[in-house]
């Protein structure tokens, strides 16, 4: 690039470690020094030799205090050199907005472009831009079907974009739009360090907007079912009008609820309307206002939000064979989670007892397996069954129903005891269909000697068994929780389940580590099985020994949480961007990969895809995860306004039908509207801003400049300079000449 001026600019600076703090503590040194050689001054009875012995101290502490700072002038050389234009053309959707003449701004950009490109001697770069900038080919932007499809207007980030491809290459960019940005202020601010003026051209100037428009819309993501929830919604009219707006909530077409919103002066308004969660899973809602004749933007007239509805507590049904400590703190730990609903049934004694006894004494309140156990059991999250031998109680019949329960999506966990596992009979029941390990039947079904549970290496980062986030930090953690006394015997892990916990020394009949705790996922369910019946040491006993009683309930936290499903302990997840989009937006999902370990999948090939709800699968795109198991993908977005999904899996997970599953998926809606549309208006300032930051200029479509007269030219730095004159030699010996002056000088006058 050719230079066309060359300059310099100086400025002070200071040398000194610390900067102007550092400075201002020598200065004041410097003065208390001062103030102390004027003040002895008072002995010396000539006027004269005050008067020299207080300049010579005055020159002493000044000269000492500048080589401290070491002050120093720094000239940084600039030239100017001709660059780059580039015009970024806005095609997001408010360019679809009907000005006055019937004329959309999209058709008022494509004039202006064409008129610049008919001119001769100017050859612009041609970017388009919404949420970001990319190339376009001048047919798309100039012919009759000028693009209005981007979802955002995004200015600053569509700005740094293009300065960052074409580097010290770009001397100006052009910015044709209507400027309703909706990006960040601070990224348009850090537009003026880069050095490339910017020239604003807004279309859309002369528009008398007339428009009734829901802004925004907040809703709370998940709710309860057989609740409220509640929405918020904001109305605002253009050109302000005070006055009522109906406002409807609708859910699949049927009206749930109706308000009155009252605008003030300022043509605003916000509404809360409360509405019933009657089922659980999915829905999509949409509020809407009435729509005028001439209504600028109808789109923006109606919103949608997507709800997930859910039960508010987490129903557990908790059944102990006998009262121990271990039952007394599991059933305390459950009671002290307002979030728990438990049900509890405690076995006081066995049918051996007391033989006079009535079956139905053998527990603090009648026994009712049958309403359990045929009638509500779908209604539990979760069921444990803690050293609970079933034989007693008839339970046979019902076992075959908690395996159904299981398998079709519930979870069950079994806690260890006498009375627990092959103690209970349980090896050749149902209930060993859905339990992840093998079961020793008979009299040496339990071990007494004490223990301390060993993590599995390899499954150091499953939740369940991860107190500290680092193995290596969490391996110590365990060996840091007291001794259990004794456990069951189990001969191996069960078909599918995966060993979190093992004996230090014990051996299954497979001769590998004897299992402690094991989960598995049968069917849609997922179950538990933890061996000992002493993990309530983890808490007091190890509180004694260290200090330190949470391990026990994070462990039985996050164990209840994997049981029920809970997202944030899913080994893989997909997040979308934001929950709503346009039609044939661009959704960007963020994946993060993780195995049944819950080990990173480094570079494994993954497909995300939107998919509506019959499964069917919209569209698609194939990427591979980074070494942390995680990648950024981008998918379009339905034409069809509703409610979606989208998905991933890893490509070659097929199951036994041959079908890979998805592992992950995130709910989100396409809206006509959306925040793009909901201010239609065109915004001049954010342009003037933009130009009188950056040292170019701003200008209306309908008098757009000429690309042959825009200063394109750029400022650079070509070297820095520094003088340091306080740093040399000489200065160092006037230092040494005036401090030597004063102190002969003083002691000549009596002074020390």
């Amino acid at each position: 690039m050719e230079s066309l001026t060359q300059w310099s600019q100086w400025q002070l600076e200071l040398g000194l470690p610390g900067g102007m703090t550092s400075a201002i503590v020598v200065l004041a040194i410097a003065s208390a020094l001062l103030a102390l050689g004027l003040r002895e001054l008072s002995s010396v009875s000539r006027p004269s030799r005050r008067l020299a012995l207080g300049a010579m101290r005055f020159c002493t502490v000044t000269v000492a205090a500048l080589i401290v700072m070491q002050p120093q002038w720094v000239g940084q050389r600039m030239e100017r050199v001709e660059g780059k234009l580039a015009v970024i053309a806005d095609v997001s959707r408010s360019m679809s907005v009907q000005m006055s003449g019937q004329t959309r701004r999209s058709a008022r950009a494509a004039k202006v472009l064409r008129g610049w490109l008919e001119e001769t001697g100017v050859a612009p770069l041609l970017y388009a831009f919404g949420d970001g900038a990319r190339v376009m080919p001048r047919a798309e932007l100039l012919g009759d079907a000028y693009p209005t499809t981007d979802d955002d207007t995004r200015i600053g980030d569509a700005l740094s974009q293009v300065a960052q491809e074409q580097g010290q290459a770009l001397g100006a960019v052009i910015v044709l739009t209507d400027g309703a940005d909706l990006g960040d202020a601070a990224a348009r601010q850090r537009i003026a360090d880069l050095g490339v003026r910017v020239y604003g051209v807004l279309v859309g100037a002369d528009e008398n907007v007339k428009d009734d428009a829901i802004v925004e819309v907040r809703s709370d993501p998940v709710a309860f079912l057989r609740q409220e929830a509640q929405v918020q919604v904001d109305v605002r009219s253009t050109p302000a009008r005070p006055g009522p707006v109906v406002v409807s909530l609708r859910k699949g077409g049927q009206l749930v609820r109706e308000t009155t919103a009252e605008l003030n002066a300022e043509g605003r308004a916000t509404v809360t309307i409360p509405f019933p969660i009657t089922e659980l899973g999915r829905s999509v809602y949409t509020v809407s206002i009435p729509m005028g004749a001439d209504d600028a933007v109808p789109e923006n007239n109606e919103r949608a939000f997507l709800i997930g509805a859910t039960r508010d507590r987490l129903r557990v049904l908790l059944v102990s064979g006998r009262p121990s400590w271990d039952s007394r703190f599991l059933r305390s730990f459950l009671k002290s989670n307002p979030a728990n609903d438990l049900i509890t049934f405690f076995i006081l004694r066995t049918e051996n007892d007391i033989s006079m006894a009535s079956q139905d004494e053998l527990s603090l309140i009648p026994f009712p397996t049958d309403e359990l156990f045929r009638e509500h059991l779908d209604s539990f999250d979760v069921v444990i069954f803690q050293d609970f031998n079933y034989g007693p109680y008839r339970m046979a019949q019902y076992l075959p129903r908690v395996r159904d329960y299981v398998l079709g999506g519930g979870a069950f966990a079994m806690v260890g005891g006498s009375l627990a596992f092959g103690g209970g009979g349980y090896e050749s029941t149902p209930i060993a269909d859905i339990l992840p390990v093998e079961m020793t039947a008979g009299s040496d079904s339990t071990d007494d000697a004490p223990f301390r549970p060993v993590v599995v290496p390899e499954l150091g980062l499953h939740p369940i068994v991860s107190l500290l986030p680092h193995p290596s930090d969490n391996a110590r953690a365990w060996e840091g929780l007291s001794e259990v006394p004794g456990m069951n015997r189990i001969r191996s892990v069960g078909e599918g389940g995966q060993a979190l916990l093992v004996h230090p020394k014990a051996r299954g009949v497979d001769g590998k580590p004897m299992v402690v705790l094991a989960v598995g996922e049968p069917g849609r369910g997922r179950s538990l099985a933890l061996s000992i019946d002493g993990s309530w040491r983890w808490g007091m006993t190890t509180a004694g020994e260290s200090g330190d009683a949470s391990a026990y309930e994070r462990f039985w936290d996050r164990a209840l949480r994997w049981l029920s499903r809970d997202p944030l302990l899913q080994p893989s997840r997909i997040r979308t961007d934001r929950p709503r989009y346009a039609p044939q937006a661009s959704v960007r999902a963020r994946v993060s990969l993780r195995d049944v370990r819950y080990a990173p999948r480094a570079h494994q090939r993954v497909e995300v895809a939107v998919l509506d709800d019959e499964d069917a699968l919209l569209s698609r795109a194939v990427a591979e995860t980074d070494p942390r198991g995680e990648v950024e993908v981008v998918v379009a977005a339905p034409a069809d306004l509703g409610g979606y999904r989208v998905a991933v899996r890893a490509q070659g997970d097929a199951d036994d039908g041959g079908e890979t599953p998805w592992v992950a998926q995130e709910g989100f809606v396409v809206e006509a509207g959306g925040d793009e549309l909901a201010d239609p208006r065109p915004d001049a300032e954010v342009l003037r801003a933009l130009a009188q930051a950056t040292g170019g200029g701003f200008h209306y479509s309908d008098d757009p400049p000429d690309l042959a007269d825009l200063d394109v030219s750029r400022s650079q730095r070509i070297g820095t300079d520094r003088e340091r004159p306080f740093a040399s030699a000489w200065f160092f010996a006037l230092f040494a000449l005036l401090f030597s002056a004063e102190w002969a000088a003083r002691r000549a006058w009596g002074l020390r």
